[in-house]
């Protein structure tokens, strides 16, 4: 509001109605200041909350899985031979591994062309993948062919060079691929399986060959390498791997092998000269790290939980959620399941107490980790049932970090949760602190022209009562005789 005030009486009416209404105004935006920082810390306190316990969670779901329990490390003897990886479900074990000889591709070979641009015949180019069965002892053709897949390949005046014939090969997804050689003197056209391993030999025949027949070496002819003809050369056949595990003789037609010990993938590099061992073993410095990071997010939680809730009688102050109730109970539930032993275990190790975890008075986790490995060396199993969901005698048993991984779950499930539930509320008290805000200005406002309107009425009086007075005092002054 804009107005021309204290003109009459000279008063400060502007001054007089600014404090008036801070008088009102500064007692409710100190309360309305008040409860906004007090929301705006609650929101804040149960947010970091909510991110430590879901860290804790996380390290807890790690441990809730037997998987976690079996991870297993692998190792070779001599990583020039071989080299060795393990998944969980390895078989653990020392193995002696010999290697007699490695898979390989088939590699075929053309005749000389002069050129990349040399045209070959056109027609169809049929190549197949499979079995065959060698001629002689030191074969080079084919007495038989067991065809596994086959692929047809049309060749025609606008690929039928040398170099055309390569890419269609090659855009032809025939588990070959096509090449061409340069000897030095002349260019040929050069054919490897994708596969290794005698199954994954090739047997390529031609129809409808627009120079010569099917099988002679003229035209796309020249090609042509089956049991019925060979105009290819043999380079090297495709054969399998030789190897023996701890003396069992075995054939791989890879020279990655996962199929021979359970859970171990072998990756033949070379030929032995005599055996070399290759040892697959439990995994404890990964499962020991696992455990310590499920501690770590523990106290990691328990820290933020002792500051947000502590008080101190010397200065007064207080956490932000020091007496809250949702904060100690996820805290209590959260100690009490760390605490409890695992229904259903038989044995010497049922509470994280047996195998080196224990909480002090203090709420600080810590870890043993000399117990632990004592323990789990002495009885994994039963290790494994203390954190892990397992099944004794047909019943199922809930670990306590499957325990925990539930309950944890339960308090941050999205929207309902315990935390964005409490969020939630206190954004809604937040957003309502701001209506306030604008009632409140709504409210001075109101109040501002009020006292102004009855200031500038009273102003307006008294400058009518002054001009009245001026107006008796010159008539006084008139009616008083002159004195001569």
């Amino acid at each position: 509001m804009v107005a021309v005030t204290g003109t009459g009486s000279g008063l400060d009416i502007d001054g007089l109605v600014a404090g008036l209404v801070a008088a009102e105004r500064v007692p409710a935006e100190t309360r309305l200041n008040a409860r906004e920082a007090k929301m705006t810390g609650l929101s804040t306190s149960f947010s970091s909350a909510k991110a430590a316990v879901t860290d804790f969670e996380a390290a807890a779901n790690k441990l809730a899985l037997a998987s976690t329990f079996s991870h297993a490390t692998a190792s070779s003897s001599d990583t020039t031979k071989a080299t060795i990886s393990a998944t969980s479900s390895a078989s653990v074990g020392s193995y002696q591994l010999s290697v007699s000889s490695l898979a390989t591709a088939q590699t075929l070979a053309s005749g000389n062309f002069s050129a990349t641009t040399d045209t070959l015949g056109t027609g169809t180019l049929s190549i197949a993948l499979g079995a065959p069965v060698y001629t002689g002892s030191t074969p080079d053709t084919y007495s038989s062919f067991t065809q596994a897949s086959s692929v047809d390949i049309t060749i025609d005046s606008s690929n039928n060079t040398l170099a055309g014939v390569r890419d269609a090969i090659n855009n032809a997804t025939a588990g070959v691929n096509a090449s061409i050689l340069n000897n030095g003197s002349s260019y040929q056209l050069l054919l490897v399986s994708e596969s290794t391993g005698a199954a994954s030999s090739m047997s390529i025949s031609v129809s409808g060959d627009s120079a010569g027949t099917d099988t002679d070496s003229s035209g796309l002819s020249q090609l042509v390498y089956s049991a019925s003809a060979n105009q290819l050369q043999q380079y090297a056949a495709g054969t399998d791997a030789s190897f023996s595990i701890n003396g069992l003789s075995v054939s791989s037609s890879s020279n990655t092998v996962t199929d021979v010990i359970d859970g171990v993938t072998l990756n033949l590099l070379s030929t032995t000269s005599s055996a070399i061992t290759i040892d697959v073993k439990t995994d404890t410095d990964t499962i020991v790290a696992d455990v310590q990071a499920f501690v770590d997010k523990y106290n990691a939680y328990a820290t933020l939980f002792k500051d947000l809730t502590k008080y101190d009688a010397t200065t007064g102050t207080a956490g932000a959620l020091q007496g809250d109730s949702t904060a100690r109970s996820v805290m209590s539930q959260i100690r009490t399941e760390l605490g409890n032993s695992v229904t259903g275990l038989t044995g010497s190790y049922t509470s994280l107490a047996d195998v080196g975890i224990s909480i002090d008075t203090s709420g600080v986790m810590t870890f043993t980790q000399s117990t632990f490995e004592t323990a789990f060396a002495a009885a994994p199993t039963e290790i494994t049932g203390v954190f892990a969901s397992t099944t004794v005698s047909g019943t199922a048993v809930e670990g306590v970090a499957e325990k925990l991984e539930t309950l944890m779950e339960g308090f941050l499930v999205s929207t309902t949760g315990i935390f964005d539930s409490r969020i939630s509320s206190l954004s809604n008290q937040i957003t309502a602190i701001t209506d306030d805000r604008a009632d409140l200005a709504r409210r001075m406002q109101s109040l501002e022209d009020r006292y102004f309107a009855q200031l500038n009425a009273m102003d307006s009086l008294l400058a009518q009562v002054e001009t009245t007075g001026n107006f008796l005092t010159q008539q006084f002054k008139a009616m008083q005789p002159r004195k001569d």
